[in-house]
């Protein structure tokens, strides 16, 4: 009896760390991919920067600029909305991927249990 329980309790306690491993793999994916959107976020704001240090010094007068710096906002807005599109994606592949996790740990949990056979009496 005492040896069937420490079994249960050694499997029971493989299960959990393995679910923590998967767990932490699948936060460590996000967290990369997360971190990546916002480098290139960044990128995009150092770029817009330069291209309109760059172009006010090619400037002549004030309708050049309007339209320059019309030009240099609709670009950079069309980027970020992409970038921001690109997170969101991240964002539902993670939903995606914790609510597998979540499922495989609920059958996990339901195999694990258990199973009382009724006694018959006497």
């Amino acid at each position: 009896m005492q040896n069937d329980l420490i079994q249960q309790w050694t499997e029971l306690n493989k299960a959990a760390m393995q679910a923590i491993k998967e767990l932490g793999e699948i936060n460590t994916n996000a967290m990369t991919r997360l971190t990546q959107r916002q480098m290139e976020m960044v990128n995009l704001y150092m770029e817009g920067g330069a291209k309109q240090l760059e172009t006010l010094s090619q400037i002549k007068g004030m309708p050049d600029m309007v339209a320059a710096q019309s030009r240099l906002f609709a670009e950079l807005n069309e980027k970020l909305m992409e970038n921001a599109r690109q997170t969101v994606e991240v964002l539902v592949e993670v939903k995606t991927e914790l609510n597998a996790w979540v499922e495989k740990g609920m059958q996990n949990a339901a195999s694990n249990l258990p199973v009382k056979t009724p006694t018959a009496k006497k």
